[in-house]
């Protein structure tokens, strides 16, 4: 038997399937066996006394590539063999006896109706990345043909192909993916598209040349985004941070998510979408890696990077607005490992439940209340230990899906109860406080809740109230999944807004937000039928009835703004 190992330079192939030729598949016993194992280079990290985050290059290891596509290919390039390797990076085909084939291996994994995920070039055509052996002569006996994708590193520096990068990707995607697998054993997941580049840098721009920003997930095209600036920051090796962005398609896909993106950081008092959101994702990197430590490497030579521990890390700022006190809940509620008020142990099944039930199809924003409260009505018998846990982060015992029980107020910056009532025909007074920053940071918007008692028109507005304001938005949602933006007022720079709209009896969610981020104040008001007064505050010109009421198909609706979920 011949065994050949071949030490790979990264190679991209244009996604065009379709292009392929395909010769009839063997039969298994048919034609020449060949068998091998596919790796990669995985480079660990190290983290110091000051939790400070490096690549330690000087341990990088061989890892198998898990369920990636492996073909055979003959001279004229046409397909003669495929196959998936096994969990260990094993894989094998059958092929025509003396023939002159290459082994080629996609950074594709895949599973016929569970999963698809493909990394690929975002800065070139979005190709996906292969590596391949040299062409052979299959011959009649049985022979093997490894292949081994490098990391590129040659002990100062990359200096070659940053082969292993990709492949590092997918056994990070494939780490969580099995924690799902074992939750539910028949889980499907959709496509999964991966974008990184050695191109990929941290400013925000037009991606197709490498301008990400951050590693993120976009749910507008259900795709990630990894960084690979060498020396600035590369993401492939950062195992938390892979997973991290996967949680976020997995609320996207399976779950719900409402948060509106941006900029985030353990200490800061954030919109409860944006806080559950990134908390959970922070959460599930530790628990599909069984490892607490979340880290970031980064700088020159990839080594002056960061990290926390998920579990134990300083407590600033605690409470449901905190993405580090809802990463702390969440894996307390997980692990094994009980200490102070944490008695409970409920492993990860319990919490994917709740996520694809409750969570999903809950009347409230997404929040940390609506998962306690989701979690909680499924496992009746573990409440006091669920209710400890979250104590622990003061935050009082969460009875409903709109945190109607908060004590903990953010030094004044919120207060009670976190979800308003607008009536009809009464006004409600909303103000906006930047006190923790702008965008989605807490106090930066007011959420309303609505009953609509019978079909018909409803005219919703926003008026100044006091001397300071800027630029009103109000947002109208339904409350079932998936949530969608039901109308929007139209108007950008003014001091007023109003839009009429037609609407089923039920239950709707109203967002209300100052657009420039001023600390101002508005009468938000909601009438039954067309209110003439206040959308003749619109334009001092007549407006006609008929084309001011909101129809239009959602997609055309005026959209409020969504950032990228990053790391």
């Amino acid at each position: 038997m011949l065994r050949k190992l071949y030490q790979l330079p990264l190679l991209l192939l244009l996604l065009l399937f379709t292009a392929c030729s395909y010769l009839s598949p063997l039969l298994e016993g048919e034609g020449t066996k060949i068998t091998g194992i596919i790796t990669y280079d995985r480079v660990p990290v190290k983290v110091d006394y000051a939790n400070a985050a490096a690549l330690d290059y000087s341990n990088t290891y061989r890892e198998t590539s898990k369920y990636i596509v492996v073909k055979a290919l003959n001279k004229e390039g046409q397909v003669v063999a495929e196959t998936t390797t096994n969990n260990k990076g094993q894989y094998k085909l059958y092929v025509p006896e003396n023939t002159d084939i290459k082994i080629r291996a996609y950074a594709r994994m895949l599973k016929k109706d569970v999963w698809d995920v493909v990394v690929v070039d975002n800065t070139n055509l979005k190709s996906m990345y292969v590596i391949e052996g040299n062409y052979h002569n299959s011959g009649t006996q049985s022979n093997e043909r490894d292949l081994h994708a490098s990391s590129g590193w040659d002990g100062q520096s990359y200096s070659a192909t940053r082969s292993a990068a990709p492949f590092a990707i997918l056994d990070s995607i494939n780490t969580i993916m099995q924690k799902a697998v074992q939750a539910d054993d028949e889980i499907s997941f959709p496509q999964l598209t991966i974008n990184w580049s050695t191109n990929n840098v941290s400013a925000g721009g037009d991606p197709s040349f490498g301008q990400i920003g951050t590693s993120s997930y976009t749910a507008d095209n259900g795709e990630m985004w990894i960084l690979g600036d060498a020396n600035a920051d590369t993401d492939e090796y950062d195992d938390h941070i892979i997973i991290h962005e996967w949680a976020h398609f997995f609320e996207d896909k399976f779950s719900r998510s409402d948060s509106i993106g941006g900029g985030h950081s353990s200490g800061d008092a954030l919109d409860i979408r944006v806080a559950f959101g990134e908390g959970f994702g922070n959460a599930m990197s530790a628990i599909a890696t069984d490892d607490p430590i979340y880290f970031d490497t980064s700088g020159y030579n990839q080594s002056s990077g960061w990290s926390m521990n998920v579990e134990s890390a300083y407590a600033e700022n605690p409470g449901w607005f905190s993405e580090a006190s809802i990463q702390r809940i969440l894996y307390d509620l997980y692990d094994d490992n009980n200490d102070g008020l944490d008695t409970i142990s409920l492993g990860f099944a319990p919490l994917y439940n709740a996520m694809i039930k409750g969570e999903r199809n809950t009347k409230a924003f997404t929040s940390i209340f609506t998962f306690i409260n989701a979690l909680k009505s499924e496992n009746r018998s573990d409440v006091r230990g669920i209710d400890q846990v979250v104590s622990s982060e003061n935050i009082n015992t969460i009875y409903d899906a709109y945190g109607s029980n908060i004590s903990n107020r953010a030094n004044g910056v919120v207060n009670a109860p976190l979800y308003r009532t607008l009536p009809i025909g009464k006004g409600v007074i909303q103000c906006n406080k930047n006190t923790y920053g702008v965008y989605n940071k807490l106090g930066n918007r007011t959420f309303m809740r609505v009953a609509i008692p019978q079909s018909g028109v409803y005219t919703f507005a926003a008026q100044p109230y006091g001397a300071s304001y800027g630029d009103p938005d109000i947002v109208l949602y339904n409350t079932s999944y998936p949530y969608d933006i039901k109308g929007m007022s139209p108007l950008e720079g003014q001091n007023s807004d109003a839009f009429a709209i037609e609407l089923d009896k039920g239950d709707y969610m109203l967002e209300a937000y100052d657009n420039s981020f001023s600390n101002s104040c508005y009468t938000i008001t909601l009438t039954k039928g067309f209110d003439a007064t206040q959308m003749n505050k619109l334009n001092k010109s007549s407006i006609s009835q008929k084309t001011t009421i909101e129809t239009r198909p959602l997609e055309t609706h005026r959209q409020p703004e969504r950032r990228p979920l990053s790391k």
